[in-house]
């Protein structure tokens, strides 16, 4: 007699069935959510796949994206599929104030719910919620808010009109998955959208650049021009100011651009020597780098100070003063200094001192220091050691009874007595013939009196170098 059959036996096997099924589903559909983000497509495209697969593991006939809009308390539908919900109306596309239903429930909580018709009642009494929009018949209703970095994206809604289709905390725990896969598609998109609109306005300031840097180089001619005008009419006493800005502070910065230009240039070809002939080291191409952003840094100074330099030449000598006033690190900006004129110093072999406190910290005209320091150096470099290899330069800063003093000296061939007279004179030069303009000192002493407020002085002798000393009130 053979043994009856145990029906709970083949309940539980058919049960064990149902739940291997249902887990391999489970784990094809995170496997394919999970490959979703790295797909190149749009969000709509996104969306739909998200439904499909969420579909083939649980009962998602009933299924939208709503994304939130936190500033103005609305919610958009991107994707909306409903079989009951606003009289079948299609309300893809649509903008609803969040309200006080069960999705701003979701997005207050930033939690993931499973609610049944018997919960909406309770959170109604609760006041959690007031109402229900669209139809109550579902039997099951759950949503899982898409949250991104901390940013609320929206929700994802899946809901259920079938009374055999009950869904569980497994499928909660699903559609928490796919919310997540999908704030973070919505992040990335947001990204690239920002980044695509960055490029935009990256073009559109290249090409301001280019029309500037026309408008710059029509400006520059026409200010050289003027310097002639003024040259030959002798009129050095009234214009003596606006000619040495027009001569020696667009050049300064612009002979900046183009010595650090060929100084890149030189260090791009030996580097690409280097690598063509299998010669190229780590040292060497660590140093390339280093020399390479030195270089993009003194380029970008140096031209935002030609384009502030321009704009400043609209106005005549005594307006310097009006240039912008600004707090300064003394010791850091000196070193900002010199590491603009490196492509240039580089070429020498001349020592650089700095004797200045790191706590001093003024509000001062900072590009009237930056020129006076350019000069300064480039003044000693040029004519102070001339026929010396092996020059020093030592810059003092202090402050005393509310006054910054610095003394600035080198040890170069120094000037004679004579000379010494006339050394702040406009138009005056040691170089005549050689490519000096002889405006360098009379512009620092402009700089220092009209837009420092400061006074200077000088002191030298044959073979015993030159120093200056500047007082400028704080």
């Amino acid at each position: 007699m053979e043994s009856p059959i145990n029906l709970d036996y083949v309940a539980q096997l058919e049960q064990r069935l149902v739940d291997l099924q249902y887990a391999e589903k489970l784990q094809q559909a995170l496997f394919k959510i999970s490959s979703l983000s790295h797909d190149e497509m749009d969000l709509q495209q996104l969306y739909h796949k998200v439904h499909l697969i969420i579909d083939d593991v649980l009962e998602a006939k009933n299924f939208f994206i709503a994304l939130l809009d936190d500033e103005n308390q609305t919610i958009s539908l991107p994707y909306f599929i409903d079989e009951k919900d606003f009289d079948e109306k299609d309300m893809t596309g649509q903008t609803l104030d969040v309200g006080e239903g069960l999705s701003s429930y979701v997005i207050r909580t930033r939690t993931p719910q499973l609610i049944t018709a018997n919960i909406v009642k309770k959170l109604i009494k609760s006041g959690e919620i007031q109402e229900v929009l669209g139809s109550t018949e579902f039997t099951c209703w759950m949503g899982a808010p898409m949250i991104s970095a901390e940013t609320m994206h929206g929700i994802i809604v899946v809901q259920s009109y079938q009374k055999d289709a009950l869904y569980n905390q497994n499928d909660l725990k699903l559609l928490d998955f796919v919310a997540n896969q999908v704030a973070n598609a919505i992040e990335m998109n947001v990204n690239e959208s920002q980044r695509r609109e960055a490029q935009l306005r990256l073009a559109e300031q290249h090409r301001t650049l280019e029309q500037k840097n026309i408008t710059l180089t029509k400006t520059i001619k026409d200010l050289k021009k003027a310097q002639e005008e003024l040259v030959q009419k002798e009129k050095m006493a009234s214009l003596g100011g606006l000619v040495a800005g027009i001569a020696h502070e667009i050049n300064t910065p612009l002979g900046i651009c183009v010595t650090a230009t060929s100084h890149l240039f030189e260090e791009h070809n030996e580097i690409k020597k280097a690598y063509e002939s299998g010669e190229l080291t780590e040292d060497s191409l660590n140093e390339y780098f280093d020399e390479f952003s030195q270089g993009l840094k003194i380029l970008s100074s140096n031209t935002k100070r030609a384009a502030e330099l321009v704009k400043s030449f609209k106005q005549v000598a005594v307006d310097q003063s009006s240039n912008e006033i600004r707090t300064i690190n003394v010791s850091q900006y000196i070193q900002e200094i010199i590491l603009s004129l490196k492509p240039k110093l580089k070429r020498v072999s001349h020592e650089i001192i700095i004797d200045c406190p790191d706590h001093i910290n003024v509000e001062i005209n900072a590009g009237a220091v930056s020129q006076i320091f350019s000069n300064f150096i480039m003044n000693s470099i040029i004519h102070g050691f001339e026929g010396i290899e092996n020059g020093r330069i030592h810059i003092k800063v202090t402050v005393k009874a509310n006054q910054l003093k610095i003394h600035y000296v080198d040890n170069g061939k120094g000037i004679e007595a004579h000379s010494l007279a006339q050394l702040f004179e406009p138009f005056f030069t040691t170089k005549r013939g050689e490519g000096g303009s002889g405006l360098g000192t009379h512009l620092i002493y402009n700089l220092v009196h009209s837009s420092l407020n400061g006074s200077i002085k000088a002191q030298s002798e044959p073979n015993k170098g030159l120093a200056y000393l500047i007082k400028v009130p704080l």
